[in-house]
C-alpha cells in the first residue's frame, strides 16, 4: 500500500489513515472499494454533487452549465 502511495505521490494523513482488512471495505477520494474492487460513489459524495446542481438551478444558471457540470462529474 505505502510503495503505491509513493509511486502516486500521495500522502497518508495520520488522523485519517487506519490500515485494515480489504474485506471490510474503504472508501478513498469519493468512492467505496471492497476486495472486487470498486464498488460505488460514497453517498456524501452525491449528496454534496446533487447540492452544488441545486444551487446551480437556483442562480439561475443556465442548463447547458449545469448539464456540463453533472457529465464531468460522471464522466
Amino acid at each position: 500500500m505505502n510503495e503505491t502511495l509513493a509511486e502516486l505521490q500521495v500522502q497518508q494523513h495520520p488522523d485519517k489513515t487506519f490500515i485494515g482488512r480489504i474485506s471490510r471495505g474503504f472508501s478513498f477520494l469519493g468512492y467505496e472499494f471492497n476486495e472486487s474492487g470498486l464498488v460505488d460513489v460514497v453517498q456524501s459524495t452525491r449528496a454534496r454533487c446533487a447540492e452544488r446542481i441545486r444551487q446551480l438551478y437556483e442562480q439561475d444558471v443556465p442548463s447547458q452549465r449545469i448539464g456540463q457540470y453533472f457529465r464531468r462529474w460522471f464522466i
